[in-house]
């Protein structure tokens, strides 16, 4: 009976994966492709090609991505590899057919990153970390920082600066006037609103100071009024939930949580398909979650192919014009797309092969300290720095993702905090 148990566990991951698979299929086939064809979305063949890469490509999926988190590369590992690699595999045919040669070549070029990580990751040193500041000394910091920024934006409003969801967009517009990309307060107004105010809720909600979320609250209600930005109210709000996961001892159930919220939208997409013949959750959640991804990395290795484009295996695009930019102008085609895509895909694509294996080692090296860290210190902030860096590195550079939002300057204040002395949480 145990023996049955075992097998069972085993099989749970694989066939839970193949479930997500079957429905990122269906919702493309029925709506997606159709609906978004004049972008480039090509209908899938699943001709005796498809099954090859699936079976084969699958196999090295699952057996990387992990069931639950212990520790914070595993949200890397399981965000990379189930929102990444695992619709790439099913959709690199999403700009057209792709032979076998070349999607071997692909597969390998999106899947070494979670394999090297995997693997420098698997035995960790025991390292003596500093404990040079009291812990929430240094949440009262960047509550502080949070303070500061908040004071200097609203010293400089921008004309349309209010609460009207009508008029957001034009807010966002007129924000890109005043908070220049490269500047100063642009890179602290990122970081207190994307990196510092998201880590305040969660140790608020962590350590039962729940009256302290809203300072995060009111940073994201100011660039709200200023810039009309949604996004970080959500980010905010899972940090929160992730610090009270972290006070009931429950993150290791995270994935699963995931898998259910996925399991609901899928749901929610067959009725409203069958009731109305059109889906919004398949429009406005799945399509952006699952198949934007996969087309911006199809059109980067389309645009790295091309004879046309100056691009080099070597050193990479030439020219100061970011390769998101390259590839969503000049490529595609549309004026001011911004083709983002994951840490990786970007590095080969602006610096070619040296830079790809730079950010590698580079992300390694950033789970590798905060793997080591949180074993050290017992703290579950490590575990939050992982997962959001994990989300960021998924759609932007790793450098970007640790400058403009604070990334790198949270793991260097927390690296140096004193040991969490509460046995609780282990």
């Amino acid at each position: 009976m145990s023996n049955l148990r075992a097998i069972g566990k085993k099989l749970r991951r694989p066939l839970l994966l193949l479930i997500f698979a079957f429905f990122i299929m269906l919702v493309y086939a029925v709506q997606l492709q159709s609906a978004n064809a004049s972008i480039g979305y090509a209908p899938i063949s699943l001709d005796y090609r498809f099954l090859i890469y699936l079976t084969v490509g699958f196999l090295f999926v699952a057996m990387l991505v992990p069931s639950k988190i212990n520790k914070p590369s595993d949200f890397f590992c399981f965000f990379y590899g189930f929102f990444i690699l695992l619709p790439y595999l099913l959709l690199c045919s999403i700009r057209g057919e792709v032979g076998i040669e070349s999607f071997t070549l692909y597969f390998v070029v999106l899947f070494l990153p979670l394999l090297i990580i995997k693997v420098v990751l698997l035995k960790l040193p025991v390292f003596r970390f500093p404990g040079l500041f009291n812990q929430s000394n240094v949440i009262l910091f960047l509550c502080g920082l949070i303070v500061v920024g908040v004071v200097i934006v609203l010293s400089n409003p921008t004309p349309s600066a209010g609460f009207d969801l009508a008029t957001s967009y034009d807010r966002r517009l007129e924000g890109r006037d005043i908070f220049r990309s490269g500047s100063f307060i642009s890179y602290f107004s990122a970081a207190i609103i994307n990196g510092f105010s998201p880590l305040v809720a969660f140790w608020a909600c962590w350590k039962k100071k729940a009256w302290l979320v809203i300072v995060p609250f009111l940073c994201w209600l100011t660039f709200f009024y200023l810039l009309g930005v949604k996004a970080p109210l959500l980010f905010i709000a899972v940090a929160a939930l992730l610090g009270y996961a972290a006070r009931r001892r429950k993150i290791e159930s995270f994935i699963s949580y995931v898998y259910g919220l996925l399991i609901a939208s899928f749901l929610i997409f067959v009725f409203e398909y069958v009731a109305g013949g059109y889906s919004y959750v398949a429009d406005y959640f799945l399509r952006r979650t699952f198949t934007v991804p996969s087309w911006v990395i199809a059109s980067f290795f389309e645009f790295m192919s091309a004879d046309s484009m100056h691009w080099s295996l070597l050193t990479g695009i030439s020219g100061s014009k970011p390769v998101s930019f390259v590839v969503g102008e000049d490529y595609l085609g549309f004026e001011g797309l911004n083709a983002n895509t994951n840490a990786f895909m970007y590095a080969l694509g602006s610096g070619g092969i040296v830079l790809y294996l730079l950010t590698i080692l580079l992300v390694a090296g950033v789970f590798f300290i905060l793997d080591a860290a949180y074993v050290r210190k017992n703290n579950p902030i490590f575990i939050y720095i992982g997962f959001s860096y994990s989300i960021l590195i998924i759609e932007q550079a790793a450098t970007t993702a640790l400058l403009s939002s604070g990334i790198g300057l949270l793991i260097g204040l927390m690296v140096c905090t004193r040991k969490n002395q509460d046995n609780s949480y282990v």
